[in-house]
């Protein structure tokens, strides 16, 4: 089974003033570099085995007139193939092209290595027969490597040269050694078990080539964290802590976090094939770092205090869900920087900063609050409306209605039409001012928080409280 580079004009392109025919030594190489080297995609699948070997590139020798027409391209033709069939790389790449079946011990090795130019005698019209140059075979990843030039030769001995490290510290009798005494993991004594052993190698050799750009970058050290790490992964070992907390030695976990998605594919190849179902984190049942962080501020004496005097805090979207803030008034604010215009309204805490981000309103103990939201009046604005009152239907909106926008309508600005289906959780007067400003019934599309008086916010929260 043989792989043919396709003749397209994009990528075996020649010098305009040359005829279409002949590609020359230089032509083909820098279409072999553009389009198997240069190529993430290619480029893995070559490694790997997903495209075979060998390559043939049709080189695209004279047909009828064309080589007396312009004999000095046909000479040139002929030459530059002849010297390139001649070059001393022809065999410096041999055994190269061996090294992925010799990793996993799939297959026999090749006794033919390197390039063959492929000749033909043609007869042409004017001329004596001639030995022409049709096919540049080329019979493995290594020879590509040679032809292409010293980077790309240098560049695959690198990769090369760090799978074989991992593969012989991960050997199977090593890598169970270094796992005894360890807890079993999950596909110990299933019937795949046999079969599952039987392909990590090659699992694994495809699991690095996958991550071949990560695997790049790796330096000796980084090797010797990676199969240090392997062996010491146990589904579960985590324990619902942190991925920074994981009890490992001699592995550092900022090492695990950035590298999470080589090592993933590696504990799939070697411990157990759920681990990418599931996901890294998952597997060893580790929290997920703290992200969405929302600001928390306490908007009285009482419920500072309540707070351990602290005057703001901030709050992932995770621990809001969880954690039950100490007052009988929530109010939650879109942006930030009106939230931090807020003062002295008893018994309230505010929580902003979060835009789109309400999924924390979805907690248990905010049914037993008296819940208020204040956001933009855009039709994001509305739409986020909506899908807080999804989450919390005894929601109170603020300031987020026509009395408002008819009060400031001086200072509404013009703004985008983001939201494309209508929110289905709107009240009928809002949903008609979410159509009215999308159909330009006032007097711009947007009134924004910060706009709006303080003393018209204050007003309206003290009417809120009751």
């Amino acid at each position: 089974m043989t792989s043919e580079l396709n003749n397209d004009p994009d990528s075996l392109k020649s010098d305009s003033s040359r005829p279409g025919w002949g590609l020359l030594p230089q032509d083909v190489l820098q279409a072999l570099k553009n389009k198997h080297w240069q190529n993430s995609r290619k480029l893995k699948s070559l490694l790997s085995g997903g495209v075979s070997f060998p390559l043939v590139v049709p080189l695209k020798p004279p047909r009828g007139n064309a080589a007396i027409q312009n004999i000095g391209h046909f000479q040139n033709f002929v030459s530059s193939w002849k010297a390139f069939s001649q070059a001393d790389f022809q065999e410096s790449g041999q055994g190269t092209g061996q090294e992925r079946s010799r990793l996993y011990g799939k297959g026999e090795e090749s006794k033919n290595t390197g390039c063959e130019v492929v000749w033909e005698k043609r007869n042409f019209r004017s001329l004596a027969e001639q030995d022409v140059p049709t096919h540049l075979k080329i019979l493995d990843i290594g020879s590509l490597a040679c032809i292409l030039g010293p980077n790309e030769e240098r560049q695959l001995q690198n990769w090369l040269s760090k799978i074989r490290y991992i593969f012989e510290q991960l050997s199977p009798q090593s890598f169970s050694l270094q796992r005894e005494g360890h807890q079993a993991s999950s596909y110990e004594g299933s019937s795949s078990h046999d079969s599952f052993h039987k392909n990590s190698d090659q699992n694994l050799f495809q699991a690095l080539i996958d991550h071949l750009e990560t695997l790049d970058n790796f330096d000796k050290d980084d090797l010797e964290l990676l199969v240090r790490l392997l062996p010491q992964l146990q589904k579960g070992m985590g324990e619902g802590g942190y991925l920074r907390a994981l009890p490992v030695t001699f592995v550092d976990t900022k090492f695990i976090e950035k590298n999470s998605r080589i090592i993933e594919s590696a504990a799939t190849a070697l411990i157990d094939k759920s681990v990418k179902d599931t996901g890294l984190i998952s597997w060893l049942d580790c929290k997920e770092k703290p992200k969405d962080w929302l600001l928390v501020k306490p908007l009285c004496e009482k419920t500072k205090a309540l707070l351990g005097g602290l005057p703001l805090l901030r709050l992932s979207s995770d621990t809001l869900q969880e954690f039950e803030l100490p007052a009988r008034n929530i109010l939650v604010v879109e942006n930030e920087q009106s939230c931090l215009a807020l003062r002295d309204v008893r018994n309230t805490i505010a929580v902003s900063g979060g835009g789109k981000n309400i999924s924390w309103m979805k907690a248990g103990w905010l049914a037993d609050k008296n819940v208020g939201y204040w956001g933009d009046i855009d039709s994001e604005g509305m739409a986020i409306l909506s899908d807080a009152r999804s989450k919390l239907s005894s929601i109170t909106p603020l300031m987020m209605d026509e009395q408002t926008v008819k009060t400031f309508a001086d200072r509404m600005v013009s703004g985008p039409d983001s939201v494309a289906k209508t929110p289905v959780a709107l009240t009928d007067k809002e949903l008609i001012l979410f159509n009215g400003l999308r159909a330009d019934h006032y007097a711009n599309k947007r009134l924004e928080q910060e706009r709006i008086p303080v003393d018209y916010v204050l007003e309206s929260l003290r009417l809120w409280l009751g």
